[in-house]
């Protein structure tokens, strides 16, 4: 058959490519009957483009034939371009086509475009039909009546139908429709379930039959039905549009999906499809992809609770807080106290330090214990995590008012502990009573027992422990723990081998067998045993630090170092070689090495903790001072409130003597998390900006021992400065820089010293300082200062060693310039003022030194030229503007130099006898 199938198709298109084959070579234009002939051999082809276009040009070549347009309507109809068919099927029958064969096709043409008015006027009763088309026009005709509400109408063709000769499922239908409209659905379901049996796969049997269900709730009576009719009727996308809503209510996504997913191929941009997709993908834990659908459908208009609910969701597990803020406060007002959207919300505001939000949100949930008492656990876990010691606190103290459960008096247990809570144990102690099966429990308490050195009791849990679970491993590495800690190695080891009996592949027992033999000096056994640790896992941190350590006291750190660069290189994936390898290199000072590692690591959200302190630190030691701030923000933004994120980026600040910010930072952090160091810090920036009465509230607030503390006495030093207690100053100012020698503490002993007449001293401890940091510019620059009053030439020579290395710092070129001035360096001088006047243009005392230059080499001109570039009336220095006043007078620009002094009023003495000195001396 398929040989023969073939052998029709190839002869058919054969024929038709004979015809266009005359049709191009003859001498005339095909006529309308040959446009006709072509069409229907392409319908047999197959080819309907083909067909409607040849349909096209018989019409266009004899308007007035029927025939072309008959069958180009019945083709459309095939087609289910049942508008298109209309038209054609209606200029049929006005061109005077055989009317029993249009009218069934218009009929169904009507119905599928809903043209109920033009379907209740059709003439149902032509000659020529057949009882059954008669009986399926008369149908369409009476669905349209009903639909207009033509009840009357309605029942009279009823009984007209029921006359009819034929057992047609139309008949069937017709008077199915007569008990609906006596109200009469059971009994008419059941004439409709009957006519499936006759007809199974007629779509108006299926779609009454799937809104009789519907009507008498029986959802997936309809829903069977529905499926069925699409099944048979693919491309009807109404109708699978309707079967999906339908799926959807009745929470049967798995067989909603294919559907939805055919559907958004025709119309990607539907809202309410996308919103299905992406509740069907909330489902399915494709949360991204979620996000997506329902972002898409609220752009379309979907502004309903369930899309903000789906959105805020699949953000909440995507960890996007601000999308899951966006999209539940849309929502919250309008939610129960007991949905747990609340909740997400809440958490969503707490991990964006939004503390204030979240407590509103929080305060109004209620509902189940268990529940809450989970929801402000994990709160408390997370504010700790962020730092927010005081949120967390109130989150912690609500959830013990609450836990009932084994699993919620753990968490409470732990989070209490983390705030050095007494109470934390007794709660641990009370999960293990409830729940002694659970093995976090006795892990737990077992930890906390260990972690407030209370020996015995924690091996009583691991003892009760093992006797529960028998087969596992933990309760002994437990005992091993404790062991190990009580310095009882030969009982450590007895528990190690049983846990190893029981999980030979332990790398917890391995590593505690590694801290046996450290302890007993046996260092090759310890690394035989850390090597067995690593080929279980190679990637492990502690097992990778723990042998760089050991390789480094063995005198082999690169040996040490080099393992680690081969186990990274030979685990791309994981990111702990490279952190581990980073924070190794950075302890030798390998800055660079250490830098180009840690960058192997993608930074995010979810990078482990220790890379951000690692990478930190290292681009300080490479002086990238500007990414380490970047990398500090970065950090807080991922972790509010985090204590060494909040230092490294005050150090920085500080460095770069922004201290108003560095002091927002530090308030910013106290406000949610009380700390003594941070406000010990916070006073020392009070201090930098003379904000002396803030500092001294916080220093009063320290204990005795804490004001010894050399930090605090620096900072007490500066206030005694402030103070002008200098004295006092004195011992406070060494003791800080005795424990820290930084240049910042230097300039306080410095000046302690020399405001109490101790230039001496000052200048020999500015001599020691730079013995050891000979490269310390700044130092430099304060040496060379002080060498002015000792030897100016040996000052020259020193302010020209730290120009050539720090060629850019205006204040050392403009000493430089100054002092070469007055020792007649006069072309040295100008080429230095000059250059310091480059770095700040404008600089009124550098251009008063270059303008001084320039007056002792004669060049008047040129000085008054660049007094006039910056003596206005913001220059504050009344020197600049007399020296300027002095240069116009040797100029004898006596009327300038007069208007120039009523200009400007001089308050301190020496201006006004200078003044008087010039108008004497000039005579003016």
């Amino acid at each position: 058959m398929k040989n023969r199938s073939l052998h029709r198709r190839v002869l058919i298109s054969a024929l038709v490519m004979g015809l266009s084959a005359t049709s191009l070579g003859g001498c005339g234009q095909k006529t309308s009957e040959e446009h006709l002939l072509a069409a229907r051999q392409f319908i047999e082809a197959q080819d309907t483009e083909s067909a409607i276009l040849e349909f096209k040009n018989a019409i266009q070549k004899n308007p007035q034939d029927p025939n072309p347009r008959f069958e180009l309507g019945q083709l459309y109809a095939n087609q289910g371009s049942y508008a298109a068919a209309e038209k054609e099927l209606n200029r049929a029958l006005e061109l005077g086509y055989d009317v029993a064969e249009v009218i069934p096709l218009l009929t169904l043409a009507y119905q599928e475009t809903n043209a109920e008015v033009a379907l209740s006027e059709i003439d149902h009763s032509v000659d020529g039909l057949t009882a059954v088309k008669r009986a399926e026009v008369s149908f369409y005709k009476l669905e349209a009546l009903i639909k207009l509400e033509k009840k009357a109408e309605a029942r009279q063709l009823i009984d007209e139908i029921r006359q009819l000769d034929t057992n047609s499922v139309f008949k069937g239908l017709a008077l199915a429709y007569e008990s609906m409209l006596d109200e009469q659905y059971e009994k008419t379901l059941t004439q409709v379930e009957a006519l499936r049996e006759q007809s199974p796969l007629n779509k108006n049997v299926l779609q009454l039959l799937a809104r009789l269900n519907l009507y008498l709730e029986k959802p997936d009576q309809a829903i069977e039905a529905y499926q069925a009719y699409v099944k048979a009727y693919p491309e009807d996308a109404e109708t699978s549009f309707i079967l999906s809503a339908l799926l959807m209510d009745n929470k049967r996504y798995d067989e909603a999906e294919p559907l939805v997913d055919k559907l958004l191929t025709k119309s990607a941009g539907n809202p309410l499809l996308n919103q299905y997709k992406a509740v069907i993908e909330v489902r399915a834990g494709e949360f991204a992809s979620a996000l997506k659908h329902v972002e898409t459908a609220i752009q379309g208009g979907r502004t309903d609770p369930l899309a903000r609910l789906v959105g805020g969701y699949s953000a909440y597990q995507l960890k996007d807080y601000a999308a899951a803020t966006r999209h539940l406060s849309m929502i919250a007002s309008n939610l129960p106290k007991t949905h747990p959207a609340l909740r997400m919300l809440a958490d969503s505001l707490l991990y964006q330090g939004n503390n204030e939000e979240a407590l509103d949100v929080l305060s109004r949930v209620d509902g189940d214990f268990s529940t809450d008492a989970t929801l402000f656990s994990k709160a408390g876990y997370k504010l700790l995590q962020d730092g927010n010691v005081v949120d967390a606190q109130t989150m912690i103290e609500r959830s013990a008012e609450l836990a009932t459960t084994a699993e919620d008096l753990t968490r409470i247990g732990v989070l209490q502990l983390s705030l050095n809570d007494a109470d934390g144990i007794l709660n641990l102690e009370e999960a293990v009573k409830k729940a002694p099966e659970v093995s976090s429990g006795q892990q737990t308490l077992a930890n906390a027992y260990i972690a407030t050195k209370q020996f015995d009791k924690a091996l009583g849990v691991a003892q009760e422990w093992k006797e529960k679970e028998p087969q596992n491993p933990e309760p002994w590495l437990t005992i091993a723990q404790v062991s190990i800690l009580k310095n009882d190695f030969e009982a450590a080891t007895k528990a190690i081998e049983t846990a190893e009996s029981l999980d030979p592949q332990n790398i917890k027992a391995k590593l505690q067998r590694v801290s046996i033999s450290l302890n007993q000096k046996k260092v090759d056994e310890a690394l035989s045993y850390l090597k067995q640790a690593l080929d279980i896992e190679p990637t492990h941190q502690s097992a990778l630090a723990m042998y760089y350590m050991i390789m480094k006291q063995a005198g082999k750190a690169n040996e040490g170092i080099d393992y680690i660069k081969e186990i990274a290189s030979r685990n791309p994936d994981s990111v702990t070689p490279n952190i581990v390898l980073a924070r190794v290199l950075l302890s030798e000072n390998r800055y660079e090495e250490g830098l180009s590692a840690i960058n192997k690591v993608p930074q995010s959200y979810d990078v482990p903790m220790p890379y951000w302190d690692t990478k930190g630190r290292l681009l300080l030691a490479n002086n990238k001072v500007n990414e380490a701030k970047e990398l500090y923000s970065e950090w807080l933004k991922v972790s509010p409130n985090n204590k060494t994120a909040t230092l490294g980026l005050v150090m920085i600040l500080d460095v770069q003597n922004k201290f108003a910010d560095a002091l927002d930072v530090t308030k910013k952090f106290l406000e949610k998390r009380p700390d003594r160091q941070i406000d010990i810090v916070k006073s020392y920036l009070h201090a930098m900006l003379r904000q002396i009465r803030e500092a001294e509230a916080i220093l009063n607030k320290l204990t005795a021992e804490e004001r010894m503390l050399p930090f605090v006495r620096g900072v007490e030093a500066r206030l005694q400065i402030y103070r002008e207690d200098y004295a006092d100053a004195v011992p406070n100012a060494l003791a800080a820089y005795e424990e820290i020698p930084s240049t910042r503490n230097l300039l306080v002993i410095m000046a302690a010293y020399e405001l109490t007449g101790n230039n001496d001293k000052s200048f020999a401890l500015l001599n020691t300082f730079l013995e050891n940091n000979p490269d310390n510019l700044q130092a430099r620059l304060l040496y060379a200062e002080r060498m002015i009053p000792k030897d100016r030439k040996g000052a020259i020579t020193e302010y020209r060693k730290v120009v050539k290395d720090w060629p850019d710092n205006a204040i050392a070129l403009n000493n430089l310039a100054f002092l070469e001035l007055e020792e007649g360096m006069l072309r040295d001088a100008e080429k230095h003022a000059r250059q310091a006047l480059k770095v700040i243009p404008n600089a009124p005392e550098i251009a008063d030194t270059l303008a001084q230059i320039l007056v002792a080499q004669g060049e008047m001109e040129d000085a008054k030229e660049v007094y006039d570039g910056i003596v206005d009336d913001n220059v504050r220095s009344d020197e600049v503007f007399l020296n300027y006043v002095e240069l116009l007078l040797k100029m004898d620009l006596k009327t300038l130099a007069n208007r120039r002094l009523g200009s400007r009023v001089f308050e301190t003495q020496e201006s006004k006898a200078r003044v008087a000195e010039l108008k004497k001396t000039y005579n003016i």
